[in-house]
């Protein structure tokens, strides 16, 4: 059994070699001075790699869910290394258009499938703390950076340009390649200790209740809400990196040299605020979360534009750096949160795109509007509004999430009943009594009632186990149960047949995103894990998740014979 701390590792691994396309910059300079290319067509390098960052995660995403993470990764190994290579060879042949090929082509490819398969695969082994696996992983994107930039520069001063990207590329696609040995979804039926499976965060308004396949999900509001909000914080802070130093030597009157540290601290604070940002959404809830960026970076750019302060102006720019990174590290768990774990490695490719097009937008509005206006409180300005658009898009994603949950509230029927009972096994007898009762008064017929209440038995069964047991403590007996715990049971009757809602209290557990064991494996080879959950799903007509507030509902549905 992989440990997934390891595999934690592994990603951040993985990361950390592609995360060194943030040291671009470093390249800037000696590839315009040895080989006379003009700036602006060697800064279209770095953007033509984001570019295909993003399209390759949009294309290429699906393959974490179809061949498996390690194949993904083994992907972006070759394509990120071949990419360097390539660009070695450019320069030796002193071809722009090959520099292009090979960094900005086959390097954004493999920036793309590395970023997505590392990530997907956390979120599965993390279903208690989806936040802080993601900023584990992602956080080594940030801080790349602070590595890869030294490491470049002392290459090129002793190897020469092409002989660095020959070398980097080389050690850049082992480490990656290596890593991706390491990386593989947990075995079915796994959860963590103590713990249960796939949740929404904490303070999330809504889990969506049935896995849309990913090109179902991108035409779906909360997508497109999503998206919006991820191209919206990235153009911010994409604008702030690319005259971060400029502006510090202009109105506070740092020096070169003390503006180069600021860019240097800014890659701490933008990897450090991805894994504080995304544990943080593990506790608010990531809808909470993306709305606090907003609510924060609106009034840090307006202050942008009229502070002067050698000290304070750069602390503010710190401070955006620090949400620019979180806004990353916390969308792949705010995606699994309203569309479950399914089919995230494609959904997250998708939204990526927004990294693309921010990539873009960002610098190319900041220079529009600096253009027709040399005033920055109106450059600032301009973002802060834009800001503030982010922050109503966060707030319609909560509207769209309650509206939908209000729908589900208006189709259930008018008669409802409930009851309570201890998370005692002692219980099990009356619960299921109560659930055949119910049964019987709607109709259903013997086999339907017998097999609805194996998945209630189940479900209450696991409430009782594990529900309520802390997870440094497990009792390996599996039966411990605290007194004072205990379930609710809804049942109701829809227009077509009898649901019965199991309401608890304790971990979160979202049966719909835990793997099933393969059955097709023979008998003696089977892991025990899962089968419960295979029972579960397999023998009731409809099953829906959502975790409100503090509490898991589980809603099972049958249909009436007809």
């Amino acid at each position: 059994m992989r440990n997934r701390w390891s595999i934690a590792a592994a990603a951040v691994g993985i990361h950390v070699s592609i995360g060194s396309v943030y040291a671009w910059s470093v390249w800037s300079r000696p590839l315009t001075e040895q080989l006379g290319w003009p700036l602006p067509q060697v800064q279209f390098t770095f953007s033509l790699a984001i570019v295909f960052l993003g399209l390759s995660a949009a294309l290429l995403g699906q393959l974490v869910e179809r061949v498996g993470p390690r194949r993904t990764a083994m992907l972006a190994a070759a394509f990120f290394g071949a990419g360097l290579l390539v660009a070695g060879w450019a320069v030796m042949g002193r071809s722009l258009y090959g520099l292009y090929l090979g960094y900005g082509v086959l390097g954004g490819i493999g920036l793309g499938v590395g970023y997505v398969a590392p990530v997907s695969t956390l979120v599965k082994w993390f279903p208690d703390r989806r936040g802080l696996a993601t900023g584990l992983a992602i956080m080594g994107f940030g801080f790349a950076a602070l590595v890869a930039g030294p490491v470049a520069q002392q290459l090129m001063t002793r190897l020469g340009l092409a002989s660095t990207f020959f070398a980097l590329g080389t050690v850049y696609s082992v480490v990656i390649f290596a890593a991706a040995q390491y990386l593989a979804p947990p075995p079915p039926g796994w959860a963590p200790a103590g713990g249960r499976g796939g949740t929404a965060s904490a303070g999330q308004t809504s889990v969506d209740p049935g896995p849309l396949a990913a090109h179902q999900a991108v035409l779906t509001r909360r997508f497109a809400c999503l998206w919006t909000m991820l191209f919206i914080n990235v153009t911010s802070g994409v604008a702030v990196i690319s005259v971060a130093a400029t502006l510090v030597q202009e109105r506070a009157g740092l020096s070169a040299s003390q503006a180069a540290a600021m860019v240097g601290i800014m890659g701490l604070f933008n990897g450090g605020g991805r894994l504080a940002w995304a544990s943080a959404s593990d506790r608010l809830g990531r809808a909470n979360t993306y709305t606090l960026f907003f609510a924060l970076q609106v009034p840090l750019f307006l202050l942008l534009g009229h502070v002067t302060h050698r000290l304070l102006l750069p602390l503010l720019i710190l401070l955006v750096m620090a949400c620019y990174g979180g806004g990353f590290a916390c969308m792949p768990a705010y995606i699994a949160d309203l569309f479950g774990t399914r089919h995230l490695g494609a959904l997250h490719g998708y939204m990526l795109t927004a990294w693309a097009a921010a990539g873009l937008a960002g610098p190319l509005l900041l220079a529009w509007v600096r253009l027709r206006c040399s005033d920055p409180a109106v450059t600032t300005g301009v973002f802060a509004g834009l800001l503030s658009l982010g922050g109503l898009v966060s707030l319609l994603v909560r509207l769209d999430c309650r509206h939908r949950a209000r729908e589900r509230t208006l189709a259930e029927p008018t008669r409802q009943t409930c009851r309570t009972f201890r998370a005692d096994p002692g219980e099990l007898a009356a619960t299921l009594a109560f659930v055949a009762q119910g049964a019987e008064r709607a109709g259903l017929d013997p086999g339907q009632s017998t097999r609805l209440q194996l998945a209630v038995e189940e479900a209450t069964t696991n409430i009782c186990r594990h529900a309520h047991l802390d997870e440094l403590a497990i009792n390996q007996v599996g039966c411990a149960y605290q007194h004072r715990a205990s379930y609710e049971l809804r049942l109701s009757e829809p227009a077509d047949g009898f649901a019965v809602e199991v309401v608890d209290a304790g971990v979160p557990f979202d049966p719909l995103a835990a793997v099933l064991p393969a059955t097709s494996t023979p008998v003696a080879e089977r892991q025990p894990e899962g089968l419960g959950l295979l029972l579960l799903r397999g023998t009731v007509d409809d099953i829906t998740y959502e975790r409100v507030g503090e509490r898991n509902h589980l809603r099972l549905r049958m249909r009436r014979a007809r």
